[in-house]
């Protein structure tokens, strides 16, 4: 590596200005402050917020697939170069990605096609609104019918899934239209309707999770520390109950929205994180969201039904509901993820472990992530589009309607770079996938080899 010349930064140094009024971002070894470009963003001062301070390389270039005007533009604030980092890097960079958004681009251009507005979008989220709201209504106050108003529990849990991977995700995204105004309000809506942050959502799974892909204490999906109630990488230390985790682990994934909704005020503390990755200052906007959603979803869950149904009645209701609604989004992300075939790295946290990952952030998302069941209308709404997670991972921010029409491109550009387009015919595959591995990580300590990295030059 050549001599950097000009003035450095550490990634501490960088993580000091992460305000509105004072926004530095690292990008492919450079620091800019963007400061006075925050308020003239195409896509919203929220988005650069939630960069802000950090080495943004992989999501600058992912969120920019279209065009290459935003680079022309970053180099206009340009103020020195990132000299330690605080996350994992990826210090090789191929023409695979290069050359997949250059075709990508022309599908879209000889289309006529705009990545951010599809036919369907609005069908959808109308629909996801309609389901949540009726369904509340059904579970709540039109029967004191004890098992009818259990069945109505299940439907309440699917519309709020529904819910979530629809109008949720694509929106932490900024997946749906062009207005930043549309994205915020919509993520606004799940606070409101489920209790739960987007707020911390958005740093879970934008910041960490689709930055640091299968990265042990890097992505907050797979965890952090070393006691864990599963072992799905080879950095953790294998306990006996780990032999039964195939049993026991989709059991507790139904735990998860329970865990999600308790620990979220996490990410508003002052100097909060959210696994490894840091959060930024909220505005004053996102505390809002998150205070009216609590005290929306007690009044809404809990007090308002007491009118109608007995205590006991009511926590059964609300136990199958959010038991189903925690398998189904704990479910569909894992069996994307962690899955016989995909990879898992580590990070500094051990001293065995990677400082640096000898990969090409476009390609560790093909080696780290799997597909089910192209060509299923079913598999394709359920999932929110997410059983095209390969493409969804290479292009966040494209509507997911539009992820079947990329999916040829990208296997052939995966074929000419000879990578393994990792797919399985049907969700029941997928998931036998996800259960095989964690039966063979809990049983077999030869399983999984730690991949070969180097540590920091």
């Amino acid at each position: 590596m050549s001599k950097i010349q000009g003035k450095q930064y550490s990634w501490t140094e960088i993580a000091k200005h992460n305000t509105e009024n004072d926004c530095w971002v690292a990008v492919d070894g450079k620091v800019y402050d963007i400061s006075k470009w925050v308020s003239q963003h195409p896509g919203g001062k929220e988005v650069l917020m939630l960069g802000a301070g950090r080495d943004v390389t992989n999501l600058f270039e992912s969120y920019h697939p279209m065009s290459d005007k935003p680079s022309a533009i970053l180099k206009n604030y340009e103020i020195g170069f990132i000299s330690s980092y605080e996350h994992p890097r990826y210090v090789q960079k191929s023409d695979f990605y290069k050359t997949l958004k250059d075709r990508v681009r022309k599908h879209f251009k000889t289309t006529d096609q705009d990545p951010q507005k599809a036919v369907a979008i609005f069908s959808r989220l109308a629909l996801v609104y309609v389901l949540i709201i009726c369904s509340y209504i059904l579970a709540h106050y039109t029967t004191n019918n004890f098992y009818l108003n259990c069945f109505f529990a299940v439907l309440y849990a699917l519309a709020n899934s529904l819910f979530s991977m629809h109008m949720m995700h694509d929106s932490c995204h900024a997946a749906v239209s062009h207005s930043p105004t549309v994205w915020k309000w919509m993520g606004a809506s799940f606070d409101f309707f489920t209790g739960a942050s987007f707020y911390a959502w958005c740093h879970q799974h934008v910041i960490g999770h689709h930055l640091y892909t299968n990265i042990r204490n890097a992505d907050p999906d797979l965890g952090q520390g070393e006691i864990d109630f599963r072992i799905v990488t080879p950095y953790q230390t294998r306990a006996w109950y780990h032999k039964y985790q195939h049993i026991y682990a989709p059991i507790l994934y139904g735990l998860y929205t329970y865990k999600y909704r308790l620990q979220d005020y996490e990410a508003f503390l002052k100097g909060g994180k959210n696994g490894a990755i840091r959060t930024s200052p909220a505005s004053t906007f996102d505390l809002a969201a998150y205070v009216i959603g609590k005290i929306s979803f007690i009044f809404f869950r809990f007090i308002l039904p007491l009118r109608y149904h007995n205590l006991f009645d009511l926590l059964v209701y609300f136990v199958i509901c959010e038991t189903i609604f925690g398998w189904y989004l704990t479910i569909n992300f894992q069996v994307s993820h962690v899955a016989e075939d995909l990879k898992f790295y580590g990070t500094p946290e051990q001293p065995d472990e990677p400082a640096q990952i000898n990969e090409d952030w476009a390609i560790l998302q093909i080696k780290t992530t799997q597909d089910y069941g192209h060509g299923s209308v079913l598999c394709t709404f359920f999932s929110g589009g997410l059983n095209h997670q390969v493409v969804h991972h290479l292009f966040p921010s494209i509507c997911q309607d539009f992820y079947p029409q990329l999916v040829p491109i990208l296997k052939d550009v995966c074929k000419e770079y000879n990578l393994t387009y990792h797919i399985k015919p049907t969700f029941t595959e997928a998931i036998t996938s996800h259960i095989n591995y964690l039966y063979k990580m809990g049983n077999d300590p030869d399983y999984v080899k730690k991949p070969m990295a180097s540590k920091d030059n």
